[in-house]
């Protein structure tokens, strides 16, 4: 896949334990509902190109993509295809149409989703499914990139040296 556009732009409030673990926890909420899902045979079949390289863990993504922010001063930019199957793509697309991300018009911001249910998350994953690319010969290829604000790799850079440089300026009162 050759893109010119392949990241996305994460952001985290700095300080929120509180709302860190409300996060964790609702991702482990909307986890469960998707493991549920997964039983249903049929709907399962109608999703198979989300777990055509393994099963979106969605639990796990929250956890590591918290981790990563932490680890980059709660900003980062984050390559699609980084990890060459598009496992991130596709469990990031899921947790965007389930509201655990907002674009602001410049980045994603973690986000408590208002509601989760079986239904919603059923939606997600149909919707996602339904973002692809004919390649011919009866192949069908996920393309979540065609639904998010995507950008070049040397604008994510800029932007996240800009929000790091930015965080480390302190307003002093006189």
């Amino acid at each position: 896949m050759s893109l010119s556009a392949t990241h996305v732009l994460l952001e985290m409030p700095r300080g929120r334990p509180e709302f860190e673990a409300a996060w964790l926890a609702r991702a482990s909420e909307a986890e469960a509902l998707w493991s549920a899902a997964q039983e249903d045979r049929e709907f399962r079949d109608r999703v198979d190109l989300l777990d055509a390289d393994g099963i979106p863990d969605l639990e796990a993504f929250a956890r590591e993509t918290l981790d990563e922010l932490k680890g980059q001063d709660c900003a980062a930019a984050f390559e699609l295809y980084a990890d060459g199957y598009g496992m991130f793509s596709r469990e990031f697309g899921l947790m965007v149409r389930l509201g655990f991300f907002i674009h602001d018009g410049a980045c994603y911001r973690i986000a408590l989703p208002r509601l989760l249910t079986p239904q919603l998350v059923r939606q997600a994953a149909i919707g996602l499914c339904a973002v692809g690319e004919d390649c011919g010969d009866d192949v069908f290829v996920l393309t979540p990139e065609r639904q998010l604000h995507m950008h070049h790799k040397s604008d994510s850079e800029a932007w996240q040296s800009r929000r790091r440089a930015m965080r480390r300026l302190t307003v002093i009162n006189v």
